[in-house]
């Protein structure tokens, strides 16, 4: 049952990539839906089974290929199926009518077989080939309409990216074979449980396998190739980034807790680089136009929180947020595929406005993503967020200057929530044409998502009510000791958040809800410039790294170019060498008797010159 969770979008994948064009549409989305709906169930079962494991052996030397079903693969499979789910559903109205209909649900069923493997694997080899495998099928979706050379361009941007990552994975498994003998992640851990002792490298090991999540979970310094995501169809963005490959990089660390637990010092980076990507890109998020971009850097700013939880030690809270996040953040792209779907293909937010009167049922999805974002008191991201800010005061590897940056991040994060929802959907209508509501099998989807995205932070609620996500996860990730807080502290602490977000979402709607005909300070039409460029990331990339790599390369180029012309120039010089003294091979006796005489002279002459 578990492996067949992996195959069947994986044939789904085969039978579409090999006979997609046989099938008429809808039927390749059906298909690729409905195996994935089936994984979901198998996933439930598993889960009301007690999971389960599938082994074959020794793969590699001393590795078996190993897959567990435990509490924490399952709870992330639920989230990757049932979300991955609705969004195949919703995939089926948006892309209609496009020419590559069944290789789009070919690469999406792929998608979904490589998370499955990834979330599955119980050695770090298996969980590198569904790492690799999503990002091959990020690589194949991102570039999808890759007849627009910019959308192939951000394929390319992302892949590369990623494999910078992808090497400190790599390199992380090499230096834990070489400390523990063996990839399996039960058998590391049951060693260190054994061990009184820290292997020496245990550090670097766990600061490269942090090198492949900041890839993968575009954190600061790699986080410049999520924007560039935006360049896929919609429901490819709500994939990558609510259910799938940009959580791997959290999943890695949960699945490791183990490991980082025992490492403060690499926690301590981690819980940084994780605050300072949330800070980066909720203020970027300010300045964005596109309406899918605004969203792609919530995203990053929002995996920067999951990063912070992981590295304060809050590794339950960081999985909590991963289920909440997926609901909003799904609900968010997706409604901003069907404003999309009603303006025939713009995505300018300036060309938007008053849409709340054209597409009521997608302005209430909006609304309710966009709260639940901002974190809204009792939606799902309220209950999530404000668990990692209060954990950075609770948690082992945190302190008060983690939750005063994450706090008034929670404010930006508000503010620019407000501001997405007000220039879509509040004020006039700025475009052109007239908006229409997309389908029931769009909206359909997007109400399941938008319940999720109300209720589903009430699993794990504070003391004294109830919490099912924590005591799940508890018996497969590492326990460190916690300031317990008192009731009223910890709600206290719940208060002054939702007084933070409510303060943050009424700065947006007073700025942004009539900001096109209000005078804008010149500081802040600066600072939107900035934020719009993602504050020069890529431009310090080009200026630093890409532009010289490149002059290099023209540079060994050119070498190359020269010193195989003079190797030609050499060859053909001895070639007419060789003509020319062949020549005087002519067979002639006189002429070889003259060559003699003329020599003898020319010695004759050179010993009486000397």
């Amino acid at each position: 049952m578990l492996l067949a969770t992996i195959l069947l979008p994986f044939f789904g994948f085969l039978i579409l990539g090999l006979s997609g064009r046989r099938f008429r549409e809808p039927a390749p989305g059906v298909l690729a839906s409905g195996l994935v709906f089936l994984s979901f169930l198998l996933v439930v079962a598993l889960a009301l089974t007690g999971g389960g494991r599938f082994t074959l052996g020794d793969w590699l030397p001393g590795i078996p290929f190993a897959l567990l079903a435990d509490h924490l693969s399952i709870y992330m499979a639920l989230v990757v199926t049932g979300i991955g789910f609705l969004i195949h559903v919703y995939a089926i109205g948006y892309m209609h009518g496009d020419p590559g209909y069944s290789r789009f649900f070919a690469y999406f069923n792929l998608f979904i077989a490589m998370m499955l493997t990834l979330v599955f694997a119980d050695s770090y080899p298996v969980m590198f080939i569904g790492w690799e495998g999503v990002g091959l099928a990020s690589f194949l979706l991102i570039g999808f309409w890759y007849q627009e050379w910019k959308n192939a361009d951000s394929a390319r941007k992302a892949f590369v990216v990623n494999r910078i990552g992808d090497l400190g994975f790599l390199l992380g498994m090499a230096l834990l074979y070489k400390l523990f003998g063996t990839l399996q992640i039960s058998a590391i851990k049951e060693a260190m449980a054994g061990s009184l002792v820290l292997p020496t490298g245990l550090a670097a090991a766990g600061a490269l396998l942090f090198l492949g999540a900041i890839g993968k979970s575009a954190q600061i310094p790699l986080m410049v190739w999520l924007p560039d995501a935006m360049a896929g169809p919609t429901p490819v963005s709500a994939l990558i980034h609510a259910a799938t490959m940009v959580t791997a990089g959290v999943y890695l660390l949960a699945r490791s807790s183990f490991i980082y637990a025992n490492l403060p010092d690499v926690s301590y980076w981690i819980a940084l680089v994780g605050l300072l990507t949330a800070l980066y890109a909720a203020l970027a998020a300010l300045g964005q136009w596109d309406i899918k971009r605004i969203i792609a850097y919530s995203t990053i700013s929002q995996l920067g929180y999951m990063f912070l939880a992981a590295g304060v030690g809050a590794y339950w809270i960081a999985l909590f947020h991963v289920m909440t996040h997926a609901f909003y953040k799904a609900l968010l792209f997706l409604s901003s595929g069907s404003v999309i779907h009603a303006l025939g293909g713009e995505q300018d937010v300036r060309k938007m406005g008053g849409l709340k009167k054209h597409l009521p049922r997608t302005h209430l999805h909006g609304l309710l993503g966009a709260l639940s974002l901002a974190g809204f008191p009792l939606l799902a991201g309220f209950w999530s967020k404000d668990a990692i800010v209060s954990a950075t005061l609770t948690h082992p590897f945190g302190g008060v200057g983690f939750y005063a940056v994450a706090l008034f991040t929670a404010f930006l994060t508000a503010t620019y929530a407000m501001r997405w929802y007000a220039l879509v959907f509040l004020g006039e209508y700025r475009g052109q044409g007239h908006p229409h509501e997309a389908p029931p099998v769009m909206t359909v989807p997007n109400d399941v998502l938008a319940v999720g995205a109300v209720f589903a932070g009430f699993l794990a609620l504070p003391r004294p009510l109830w919490n099912l996500v924590e005591p799940y996860l508890a018996p497969v990730l590492a326990h460190l000791e916690v300031q317990e807080l008192s009731t009223a502290a910890e709600w206290g602490l719940l208060l002054v958040g939702a007084a933070v977000a409510l303060a943050g979402l009424y700065a947006g709607y007073v700025f942004f809800a009539d900001y096109f005909r209000r005078k804008v300070p010149d500081w802040y039409r600066r600072f939107e410039r900035a934020g719009e460029q993602g504050f020069y990331a890529d431009w310090l990339y080009n200026t630093f790294l890409v532009n010289p790599a490149k002059e290099f390369a023209a540079f060994l180029g050119l070498s190359d170019r020269g010193l195989d012309a003079g190797y030609r120039f050499g060859a053909a010089g001895v070639g007419a060498l060789g003509r020319w003294l062949a020549g005087l091979q002519s067979g002639n006796v006189r002429f070889y008797a003259l060559l003699v005489l003329g020599f003898a002279a020319l010695f004759v002459i050179w010993g009486v010159i000397r």
